[in-house]
């Protein structure tokens, strides 16, 4: 087993690559926990529709905003006394209500805890990003344009962060797969070995991010029933969607992890073998 001693300056990414697969991990029970909350919100909207209704309230509606539902809805609860009291059919204007507010209060518990998660995921990415860019000087691979600090800061930067987290991620892979010990600069021949598995990944969390569940709640109306029932099916499909990324990031992080593992073990074979060291 290799350690710091046998190679000063050279940090293993194995820590923060499985803390990142346990973050991932939540990451993924979380989207199809986001799932199981639209799916059965959806099918209370396909109830709605059986039973006639047109539109939903909003969440929260105020005692006059439920009032105006019924009567757009042709529900027989036209007081306030009766609303607070639930009496009559005002009761099932109040079971409405409450559906929707419970689906809104859970999806935002969800979206609490993703929050939560998707910080600890940037944080942890963005430090193995900049160690396993660090430790390519420790294992004889030079001439990467992309120093520690700009493989980090690419992907912060508006409009860059569509393309230049490929590059990044391309160089880091290819500078850290080379067998070749001997040449630093051999790595830069050749094309990178991950560059499809790389390039989908960065699509699907750019696509993840544009057409996600946050994107659809914002750009999709809920003007009447049926927008509700559309939204509702993009909604859980979109949740599911979220899975890919998260578990192709996971594979670009272990294949960048292990290169630079076995790059680790040739440079130490090469080094234990040299005329100096026999």
């Amino acid at each position: 087993m290799s350690t710091e001693r046998d190679q000063p300056g050279y940090r293993s990414g194995r820590t923060l690559f499985m803390v990142i697969t346990g973050i991932i991990g939540l990451m993924v029970i979380l989207a199809f926990s986001l799932a199981w909350v639209d799916s059965r919100m959806l099918n209370e909207i396909n109830d709605f529709k059986s039973a006639g209704l047109t539109d939903l309230p909003n969440e929260n509606a105020d005692p006059e905003a439920l009032l105006t539902f019924a009567a757009q809805e042709g529900i027989n609860c036209s007081s306030i006394p009766d609303l607070f009291s639930g009496t009559g059919e005002c009761a099932s204007v109040l079971d409405i209500a409450r559906t929707v507010n419970d689906y809104k209060s859970d999806q935002s518990a969800v979206w609490s805890i993703i929050a939560l998660a998707v910080i600890a995921l940037i944080i942890t990415f963005t430090m193995f990003i900049h160690q396993a860019s660090s430790n390519l000087k420790h294992l004889r691979s030079e001439g990467q344009k992309y120093p520690p600090g700009w493989a980090v800061g690419w992907f912060f930067i508006p409009g860059m962060t569509l393309f230049q987290p490929v590059r990044v991620m391309n160089e880091l892979v290819k500078a850290s797969g080379s067998t070749d010990t001997k040449d630093p600069v051999a790595w830069q021949n050749g094309n990178p070995p991950d560059g499809l598995i790389i390039s989908s990944w960065w699509t699907l969390i750019i696509f993840s991010i544009l057409f996600g569940p946050r994107g659809i709640s914002l750009f999709v109306g809920r003007d009447n029933i049926e927008d509700w029932a559309a939204s509702g099916r993009l909604l859980v499909w979109s949740d599911l969607f979220q899975v890919l990324p998260l578990v192709l990031t996971v594979i670009v992080v272990y294949r960048l992890q292990r290169a630079q593992e076995i790059r680790h073990q040739l440079v130490l074979g090469r080094q234990s073998s040299s005329p100096e060291n026999s």
